[in-house]
């Protein structure tokens, strides 16, 4: 179960350690693709382009070496975490057509570790110019598009998007801490509204507020996880501002 972080680490420490943890979620995840006849693994998002820091999810494009399952991102995550998953979000408007998505939530000691994977069609997978090769046994093609762009090109705007739920809450939540403890108030706001137009401290008692909404039994020990996120992002916020007193701008996702 997650408790409080340790308060006598400093917080360096405690984001070392957030960093050193999710380090070993990767590896789990790239051994258990390989276990999973994944014919190419691909790091994107910030962590991809190597622009990350403590706060960045894991973001992986698996293209299968053969007939695309739909369970097969949910197979890797199966293998590599077991039971140990907190919560999950499946989107079907996030996933390349013929593909899948989902987001899984996995336990670290000291917050939420949110893990994004899209399943691509070998027929359509390509790397991203802003993608990092993990392994290809395929010779995946070259893009010179973004990862977000990829997406766009290749998803069905009129598939189901996230669904309501606690789960969900759980991930806007997470992705606006980490937006949070960037100083990034525009992209905080764009993930949760209602967090507009307030300074950190009132934002993060926001997103406090609705972690308090997310009730299901299930979820007890990710919404714990997601709190000490939050209070991880509130440090890491208060430190910025007492640097240099103003807002800066870290990795886009």
């Amino acid at each position: 179960m997650i408790t409080k972080p340790d308060a006598c680490m400093s917080l360096n420490g405690r984001l070392a350690r957030l960093e050193a943890e999710r380090d070993i979620a990767l590896a789990r995840l790239i051994e258990a693709a390989c276990d999973h006849r994944i014919g190419a693994l691909i790091h994107v998002g910030s962590l991809g382009r190597g622009h990350g820091d403590a706060f960045s999810d894991l973001d992986l494009i698996a293209v299968p070496l053969l007939h695309t399952s739909p369970s097969k991102g949910r197979d890797i995550f199966a293998a590599a975490f077991g039971g140990q998953a907190l919560a999950a979000v499946t989107a079907p408007r996030n996933a390349p057509v013929g593909g899948d998505y989902q987001a899984v939530c996995v336990q670290t000691t000291d917050a939420a570790l949110w893990i994004d994977i899209y399943v691509w069609p070998r027929q359509t997978a390509r790397v991203p110019a802003d993608g990092n090769i993990v392994f290809d046994h395929i010779g995946v093609d070259a893009d010179p598009r973004s990862c977000t762009d990829l997406l766009a090109a290749h998803t069905d705007p009129a598939r189901p998007a996230h669904p309501a739920g606690g789960a969900t809450s759980l991930l806007r939540v997470a992705v606006a801490a980490k937006y949070l403890a960037r100083g990034d108030h525009k992209r905080m706001a764009a993930k949760v509204p209602q967090t507009a137009a307030l300074t950190f401290r009132p934002a993060s008692l926001r997103l406090h507020a609705i972690l308090d909404t997310v009730t299901e039994p299930e979820l007890t020990t990710a919404v714990a996880a997601t709190r000490n996120l939050v209070d991880l992002a509130v440090e890491q916020a208060s430190r910025l501002r007492l640097e240099d007193g103003t807002d800066r701008r870290s990795p886009t996702c």
